[in-house]
């Protein structure tokens, strides 16, 4: 398997921008799947999933890593066609990351109705803050937001200790019960 993949057309790079292309896609990184597998794994329809793996091969995106021979139809197995994709800035589009921008919006505001009793306001002698007051023994919805005055050295600092805990999480989070959408975001203001 190549181990990079520079995707060069708007084509190849708007499988990157829909969430059920992109899923499927990178599962079939780790390991070579077939179309029932990448089913159960994806919840995707067999129909659309075998649309879908047809654009990916189309795109040379991913191949047929082998097929197993069985009485009636042999089962086929695929395989992304490298460990990573670099998608170019220019065939990105304008926000890359708006999709999953949208669902959290929409998460958030879902799972915000059922048990938001309001917001305190107030000021800390550091800056204005925010705080959601909440019902009791509700899911765990955090929507933080804060505007700090850091050094370059500090922003550098905070957007490695933020990566490294979204790692720590993200390996913990093989066995977890219930998915969580999670963003931290920090620009300069």
């Amino acid at each position: 398997m190549v181990e990079t993949v520079r995707i060069t057309t708007a084509q190849a790079a708007s499988v990157f921008g829909a969430a059920r292309q992109r899923k499927i896609l990178l599962s079939l990184i780790e390991r070579e799947r077939s179309l029932s597998q990448l089913e159960r794994l994806t919840r995707t329809p067999l129909n659309l999933l075998h649309h879908h793996v047809g654009k990916l091969m189309q795109l040379r995106l991913a191949r047929i890593a082998r097929v197993e021979a069985r009485a009636g139809a042999p089962i086929k197995y695929y395989r992304a066609a490298a460990r990573r994709f670099f998608v170019p800035a220019e065939l990105m589009g304008a926000n890359p990351g708006a999709e999953l921008t949208s669902r959290l919006q929409q998460r958030l505001e879902r799972s915000l109705a059922g048990f938001v009793k309001g917001v305190e306001y107030s000021h800390d002698g550091n800056g204005p803050r925010m705080r959601l007051v909440k019902e009791p023994g509700h899911a765990v919805v955090t929507d933080l937001w804060l505007e700090l005055r850091l050094s370059d050295a500090d922003a550098a600092a905070l957007d490695a200790e933020l990566r490294g805990v979204f790692r720590r999480f993200e390996a913990r989070s093989k066995s977890a019960h219930h998915p969580y959408l999670v963003r931290a975001a920090m620009a300069p203001a």
